[in-house]
């Protein structure tokens, strides 16, 4: 185990990879990157893999494009991690409708490519829905669809490359804090004396919060989704990822198949202690609770009543209580920073997230306005375990509600 290092990230998960990435491209490589488990582990492994670039605000816009533009450029053994087939978000009121067509204008502000189609022209690039009732579709070009895994290893190789150490099976004891700063690590294999930590832990992170008392207001939600078995429809054919956010629920390709998932109106928590398990992020199935969503999909994609389930995920992400993501220092200890509470987007954002937080760590500001994501505008709100589930649950059931956003939000 190492003793020193400049800066140590806890959670080699995306988002931990990408962070140690940039630091190393910014000419920081002296990084150890420690996680209990496997390297690619924990929510990452079993991400859906939706790319959405569009969010409600400019700078989360740009971290995400950002992450495209480094997608773009990774493989491991000849498999790209990214696959730029685009997407689709359909209408089926006029409301909706109105809202697409302020996202074109908010999209292309940002410098992010958005066309406004028919639905007929939507039906093109994803031949097998049903178009009826469809007024129109936000079509995005350059979003696509990710293998994680593939996209945290390559960055895991080529932050290695650079001098960054990851080292997996090695849980966090402790962390030491004096005068109002870290300067230690203590871990199963020994204490790592460093003045720059990061928490980079998904949904282990108010845990390691709470060792160095700095709060960390996010709670696990269960996220559901399915794969389904190998269609015909789909054979040679390659369609563009679908939200049909009136209906709640995603889809993209993968292979031949489909994947299926959605944010229903009852969503669950998780509160109790996460089980020491090969993968605690990975919880029991429940078809009741997600049967809902497949009846909804199948009024927009009709095959999907008379298709096979080849797998069934329901995975726990990180939700914060006002849907925004938790990025930056904590205001009460110094050299602890946070890199988490992704709220379903921790694929979409790990590598622009990584690069914003290298630069801001680097030089002492970010390059983006990042107040809106800071760790700060929590500060003096006692907000306990529970409170934080019942506004993330708020968060997460309204996911693909209209808003007043200029761009709306809810793109996963």
């Amino acid at each position: 185990m190492h003793k020193r290092a400049e800066i140590v990230v806890i959670g080699a998960g995306i988002a931990g990879a990408s962070i140690a990435l940039h630091l190393a491209r910014l000419g920081r490589p002296d990084v150890l990157v420690l996680d209990q488990g496997e390297l690619v582990s924990g929510t990452t492994s079993h991400a859906p893999g939706l790319i959405g670039q569009l969010r409600s605000s400019a700078s989360l816009t740009r971290i995400l494009m950002a992450s495209v533009a480094l997608y773009r450029g990774l493989s491991v053994d000849g498999v790209p991690g990214f696959d730029q087939v685009g997407s689709l978000r359909l209408a089926s009121s006029d409301e909706r409708l109105a809202e697409l067509r302020r996202q074109r204008d908010f999209a292309r502000r940002c410098g992010l490519e958005a066309h406004l189609l028919s639905s007929g022209e939507a039906l093109e690039r994803f031949p097998l829905m049903e178009a009826r009732g469809v007024r129109g579709a936000l079509f995005m070009p350059t979003d696509g669809s990710a293998t994680a895994t593939v996209l945290a290893q390559a960055m895991i190789r080529d932050a290695r490359a650079l001098g960054a150490s990851f080292v997996p099976g090695t849980r966090v004891t402790g962390i030491d804090v004096a005068q109002g700063a870290v300067h230690g690590v203590q871990t199963e294999g020994g204490r790592v004396e460093t003045q720059t930590l990061v928490i980079a832990s998904g949904i282990w992170s108010p845990a390691i919060g709470r060792m160095c008392g700095v709060p960390i207001p996010l709670v696990p939600m269960e996220h559901q989704y399915i794969e389904t078995e190998p269609l015909a429809a789909l054979a040679g054919r390659t369609v563009a990822n679908l939200r049909d956010p009136d209906n709640l629920v995603y889809l993209r390709q993968k292979g031949t198949s489909l994947i299926l998932g959605g944010y229903e109106r009852d969503p669950r928590s998780f509160l109790t202690a996460l089980p020491r398990t090969e993968n605690p992020t990975v919880r029991p199935f429940d078809r009741a609770h997600f049967a809902a969503l497949v009846r909804a999909a199948e009024t927009r994609v009709p095959l999907l009543a008379h298709c096979q389930v080849a797998r069934e995920v329901t995975g726990l992400e990180s939700f914060t209580p006002d849907g925004a993501f938790l990025l930056g220092p904590a205001p009460a200890v110094r050299g602890v920073w946070v890199a988490c509470g992704f709220c379903a987007h921790g694929v979409s954002g790990a590598g622009g997230v990584g690069q914003a937080l290298a630069e801001w760590i680097v030089s002492g500001r970010p390059q983006l306005d990042l107040a809106a994501m800071s760790l700060v505008r929590f500060a003096g709100q006692a907000l306990d375990e529970q409170a934080i589930a019942r506004l993330a649950s708020g968060v997460y059931s309204t996911y693909y509600d209209i808003t007043a956003a200029t761009a709306g939000t809810g793109a996963t």
